[in-house]
């Protein structure tokens, strides 16, 4: 091999050498900068308050397309999360959404332009409507005696009616108890294009309201 063979080779070496380094510090670069570290770099709010308690987010992860902040309430538990998820498709976000069109059962009044319909299953008590783009679905524990399921939807559907759930939702749902979840079930999801958005919560009115403070 000349010297004019090993310095072609040696040079190619070296061009290869940092086209792979200048690659790899794209790449890093380009993945911090879709890091989110702080809730304003998400749509979730930084607080909410309801029934006089006062939820703050302490932590956020992920990246701008898949995200997760969570939420304390003044006495350090965690109490709810905000998630965002890119999915594959449009209809897949759609599916995750479990939105719930009409259902059967006796019909009850929540306002005078609100009807839902009552369902009894397993102990429970499930009162659903729909409003607009969004399903809500109001549970109450049969045992429970602090009010009646009727109570409970009227209170959830006040709540709903104080503030816009998310203006970008093409379609979402709402599944709330009434009693606090320790496994954070309340919930409330909706899909824009293919985000699914779902926050969920221990009590319905924080989760609730959570959403209603979304960026998004």
């Amino acid at each position: 091999m000349n010297s004019r063979t090993k310095k072609l080779i040696l040079t190619a070496a070296t061009s290869l050498a940092a086209l792979a380094t200048l690659g790899s510090g794209t790449y890093l670069t380009m993945h911090a900068a879709n890091d989110v570290s702080t809730v304003s770099q998400t749509a979730a709010p930084k607080t909410a308050t309801a029934d006089g308690t006062k939820l703050t987010a302490t932590s956020t992860s992920g990246t701008k397309s898949n995200y997760k902040v969570t939420y304390t309430d003044q006495q350090g538990k965690q109490s709810a999360t905000f998630q965002k998820q890119t999915l594959g498709t449009t209809s897949t976000a759609t599916d995750e959404v479990d939105y719930v069109g009409q259902t059967d059962g006796a019909n009850v009044k929540l306002t005078k332009n609100t009807t839902a319909v009552v369902q009894g299953t397993m102990g429970h008590t499930y009162i659903h409507w729909n409003t607009g783009k969004w399903s809500v679905t109001a549970v109450t524990d049969n045992a429970d005696t602090s009010g009646t399921p009727t109570q409970f939807a009227k209170q959830v559907n006040s709540q709903l009616k104080q503030a816009s759930l998310p203006d970008t939702a093409k379609t979402g749902s709402v599944t709330v108890y009434s009693g606090t979840e320790s496994a954070k079930a309340n919930t409330v999801k909706w899909q824009s294009g293919k985000q699914l958005y779902a926050v969920n919560g221990t009590t319905a009115a924080d989760t609730v309201k959570l959403a209603q403070k979304s960026a998004d």
